[in-house]
């Protein structure tokens, strides 16, 4: 039986499950490069080094024997992503394994289920949304007495916070319901940068006191009826994946091929040359590609990267990846109209060579 705990953020979720395996400063943790910075803010939190593993062009995650020879005496634990929905190869190693299921929904199998645990987050542009929000489902039992041992620690969110969030999901639902939601996404990643709407970074991650937070009441009491929801989607979610794969095949267009017919992803990875040049076209023509990941840490570059832990260089193909792929958004809520204005547009990427 699993333990499933509540807490402010995936991250949040993260950093408690680290903490409670005694992961503490100076030790090593792998972690797949192609990912953001909110996957690694817990490990820097604590004091962690994070060890980036290269991923495999094809599957967008380490290769298994490349992560075992990344394992050294200072290694405390190893985070597999499932990137953009696509389950992750899970390597066997001698340390505890923890699943990053942040774009992983109700119905994707396998993931979730082959580490000690699993993080999940709810927030914007993830499977299921609820708000700001995350858990960790815990499988071995000795880690999930000690988490229950810590959870009393964690305390609500402050009243202000609940009712500004509660705020920011009646607007997020507003749109989603109006079909304007990507472009309110992106007027929402410009207020955040401001400090206006709550951003999904932490300013000052080793004093932000988010980490000492459970789960708002309010996102609490209506997960149940998002992932029931989302459950009811995943058909509708099937058939807009396999009108895009139809005709992005047609085209001729190179994108990534579907694990499985059982799979749910997030998000289809589409290979570009010119990503700048293709957002902004994408953006003109009124079509939603997400530029998510931009950097081996999105959305760091520079100072910010190499603080982070991250070499430059040190994972080629992650750095192909953040260059060259965009992703199409699979959600329920995309008309026919909406998948065929994309196609439209990689129609005429292709007559100019962009992809």
């Amino acid at each position: 039986m699993s333990t499933v705990l509540h807490y402010y953020r995936g991250r949040v979720a993260l950093h408690a499950t680290l903490r409670a395996l005694h992961v503490s400063a100076g030790d090593e943790v792998v972690v797949p490069a192609y990912t953001c910075a909110a996957a690694i803010e817990p490990l820097l939190r604590l004091g962690v080094r994070p060890v980036f593993a290269d991923i495999d062009r094809d599957a967008l995650s380490p290769d298994p024997a490349a992560t075992k020879k990344l394992i050294n005496d200072r290694t405390r634990a190893v985070i597999v992503q499932h990137t953009f929905g696509y389950p992750a190869r899970i390597a066997e190693v001698p340390v505890p394994v923890i699943e990053n299921c942040a774009h992983i929904g109700p119905g994707s199998i396998p993931a979730g289920d082959q580490g000690v645990a699993a993080f999940y987050s709810y927030e914007w542009g993830k499977p299921v949304v609820a708000g700001v929000g995350g858990a960790a489902v815990v499988h071995d039992p000795a880690l999930a007495a000690e988490m229950h041992t810590r959870y009393p620690l964690y305390t609500a969110p402050p009243p202000g916070r609940e009712l500004v969030m509660a705020a920011e999901y009646l607007a997020y639902r507003l749109a989603a319901d109006t079909g304007v939601l990507w472009r309110v996404r992106t007027l929402y990643r410009r207020l955040a940068g401001l400090g206006v709407v709550t951003g999904s970074y932490a300013e000052d991650p080793e004093r932000t006191p988010e980490y000492g937070w459970r789960m708002i009441r309010g996102v609490r009491q209506r997960l149940p009826r998002r992932v029931t929801a989302a459950l009811r989607d995943i058909d509708v979610r099937r058939k807009v994946l396999a009108a895009y794969e139809r005709g992005l095949d047609r085209i001729g267009v190179s994108h990534h091929p579907r694990p499985g017919p059982e799979a749910v992803p997030l998000r289809l990875p589409v290979r570009v040359f010119g990503k700048d040049d293709v957002l902004r076209e994408a953006a003109a023509a009124g079509v939603e590609l997400g530029d998510w990941y931009r950097t081996p840490v999105h959305p760091l570059s520079g100072r910010e990267l190499a603080a982070a832990g991250y070499l430059e260089g040190s994972c080629p193909n992650a750095e192909w990846a953040a260059k060259h792929l965009v992703t199409l958004p699979l959600r329920s809520s995309l008309r026919p109209a909406d998948v065929n204005r994309a196609l439209h547009l990689f129609d005429r990427l292709k007559a100019r060579g962009h992809v």
